[in-house]
C-alpha cells in the first residue's frame, strides 16, 4: 500500500480508539494522526483480517464491501454515500480511518492505492462466516441489554451461549461486545456490591444513571430481591427487541392517545412508555396530552392504560410484565 495521502476529518481520539482497543497496540496520545496511519496500515499490509472483521460492525462490514466495489469505478466516496441507503453508514467514518484519503479541509474522500487488493480476501467464504458469527452474537447482546435493561454479564453469556449452540468464553464475549465500535458506547460495566453478603457481581447496561435519570443499583437490587428470575425469550424475540418495544399492544395504546390528542407524536410517545421500563411513574405525563371532552372518556382512557401498563415488560422484574410476575409468585 502507498504511502497515506492528505488528512481524515476524524477526531484523534477515535483512532487511538481503533490502535489500542481494537488492535491491541500500545499507540501513546501524544503520536500524530499520520504516525496512526501507518500502524493501522501495517495491519492491513500483515491482512490481519480476523483484528479487521471483529473491529467492525456488520453493517459497516458489509457497505465495506459495498464500497469496494463501488470504488472501482468510481472514486466519489460523496456519491456513494448520498446513494446508499443504510443505517450503518455512520459506521463508514471508522473505516474511512484505514482504507480512505481525502483532501485537505475537504470532504472528497478515495481509497488509497492498493487497498482493494490488500481487502480482497476479507470478503472471502471464511470471512463472511465470521462476520455474521460476530453479528449474530452482538445482535443477540443487544436483544439482551434491550429486553432487561440491566443484566447480569454470566446470564447474559449463558443465554447467548444456549442461542448460539456454543461456549463463549468470557473473555471473547467482552472482546466482541466492549470492543466493536457500535457497542463500543453502548454497553457499560456495572460491578455491584451487595452489602449484606459482600458478594459482588458483575451487570451491564446500555442506561446511563445521568441521561435517563435512573439508579442503575437500584434496578439491580429490585432483580436480585426476585432471586436475578430473567424471563426466557426465544432467539428471533431478542433479535427483533429495538431499544423502544413497539408491540400490538402498545401500538394499540398508541392509536387512542392519538385519537385524544394532536400533540403526540410516535417518537415521542415511545420515549414516554420507556419510562415504564424504567420503573418510572408516567400516568400524568400522559394524561396531560390527552383531551378530555367528559368523564367517561377519562374512564376509557384509565382502561386502556391499565390493560397496557398490567401486560408491558419493567426493567426491575427482570423483563417481565406485572401480569406475568404475579402469575410466577
Amino acid at each position: 500500500m502507498s504511502e497515506y495521502i492528505g488528512k481524515i476529518n476524524v477526531p484523534k481520539d477515535t483512532m487511538l480508539h481503533v490502535v489500542n482497543n481494537i488492535f491491541n497496540q500500545n499507540v501513546k496520545s501524544k503520536t500524530t494522526k499520520d504516525e496512526i496511519l501507518e500502524v493501522i496500515k501495517k495491519i492491513y499490509i500483515e491482512e490481519n483480517f480476523d483484528k479487521i472483521i471483529k473491529m467492525l460492525p456488520y453493517e459497516a462490514y458489509l457497505l465495506l464491501e459495498k464500497l469496494l466495489e463501488f470504488t472501482k469505478n468510481n472514486q466519489d466516496i460523496n456519491e456513494f454515500e448520498r446513494q446508499i441507503e443504510h443505517k450503518g453508514i455512520y459506521y463508514l467514518e471508522e473505516a474511512m480511518i484505514v482504507i480512505m484519503r481525502a483532501k485537505h479541509l475537504e470532504y472528497n474522500y478515495s481509497l488509497n492505492p492498493g487497498v482493494i487488493e490488500n481487502l480482497h480476501q476479507l470478503f472471502n467464504e471464511k470471512n463472511k462466516k465470521m462476520a455474521e458469527r460476530y453479528a449474530r452474537i452482538e445482535n443477540l447482546a443487544k436483544g439482551i441489554i434491550y429486553s432487561y435493561g440491566v443484566v447480569e454479564f454470566n446470564f447474559m453469556r449463558k443465554t447467548i451461549c444456549k442461542h448460539m449452540n456454543e461456549i463463549i468464553t468470557q473473555k471473547e464475549l467482552e472482546d466482541i461486545i466492549f470492543t466493536r465500535l457500535n457497542l463500543n458506547t453502548l454497553i457499560n460495566y456495572h460491578e455491584i456490591r451487595w452489602t449484606n453478603t459482600n458478594e459482588r457481581e458483575e451487570f451491564v447496561t446500555y442506561l446511563i444513571e445521568e441521561y435517563d435519570d435512573i439508579d442503575i443499583g437500584d434496578i439491580a437490587a429490585g432483580q436480585k430481591s426476585r432471586g436475578l428470575k430473567y424471563k426466557p425469550f426465544t432467539e428471533k424475540e431478542l433479535l427483533d427487541r429495538d431499544e423502544y418495544l413497539w408491540d400490538k399492544q402498545t401500538q394499540k395504546f398508541f392509536n387512542f392517545i392519538k385519537s385524544k390528542s394532536k400533540n403526540i407524536f410516535e417518537f415521542e410517545f415511545k420515549r414516554i412508555i420507556k419510562d415504564n421500563e424504567l420503573g418510572k411513574d408516567i400516568l400524568n405525563k400522559l394524561i396531560h396530552k390527552c383531551e378530555f371532552k367528559n368523564e367517561s372518556e377519562v374512564i376509557g382512557f384509565m382502561k386502556i392504560f391499565m390493560e397496557w401498563y398490567n401486560n408491558a415488560p419493567q426493567y426491575i422484574l427482570g423483563g417481565y410484565s406485572p401480569v406475568e410476575f404475579r402469575k410466577m409468585c
